[in-house]
């Protein structure tokens, strides 16, 4: 047997160790080693829980965009259409003339439009309900709901003071003959 391995076995061959070696040796001790056993049903059953958290953490996301969103169309129109409805007192309610609009000047106040005919005539009849001279300006995929026909812009703008409370975005313009 060579010299190195016997010295192994005699205490006698053994060389004492330097103050930096046994530092060395504390110091670079290796840790054992950790062995993860992974078999193919532990993968499938990991990525099945990924999954299933990604599913839940989608659907409170959800439900958070559902409660913070503004609320629908549909009762965007409703709140609106309520709005509208609140009758002004007798001496805001803005003077129309008694004419038809056929007959009227060539200015006339745009109140609202509407992507659909039928919102468009429900205005208009609720305008003519409150003796409002109404009628609608079909304008390509647009329906115009129009009160009044003046014969000038003075006449017009006396009226859209009124008209501004209910309808935000209400302005002159000429009537299309």
């Amino acid at each position: 047997m060579p010299d190195e391995y016997q010295e192994e076995l005699f205490e006698e061959f053994k060389k004492e160790k330097g103050k930096f070696k046994k530092i060395a040796d504390k110091i670079t001790q290796r840790q054992p080693k950790l062995y993860i056993h992974l078999s193919l049903e532990n993968i499938v059953f990991a990525a099945i829980i990924g999954i299933m958290c990604m599913v839940v953490a989608f659907a409170l996301g959800v439900e958070r965009g559902k409660q913070l969103a503004p609320p629908a169309a549909a009762a965007r129109k409703e709140a609106v259409v309520a709005r509208k409805e609140a009758v002004l007192p007798e001496d805001e309610k803005p003077a129309m003339k008694k004419e038809p609009s056929d007959t009227g000047g060539a200015f006339v106040i745009q109140l609202i439009s509407y992507a659909k005919k039928r919102p468009a005539e429900i205005e208009k009849k609720k305008l003519l309900d409150k003796g409002i001279d109404a009628f609608i300006i079909p304008s390509g995929k647009w329906y115009q709901v129009c009160a009044g026909g003046y014969r000038n812009t003075e006449e017009a703008r006396k009226t859209l003071e009124g008209f501004k409370k209910d309808y935000k975005g209400c302005f002159i313009r000429k009537k299309e003959e």
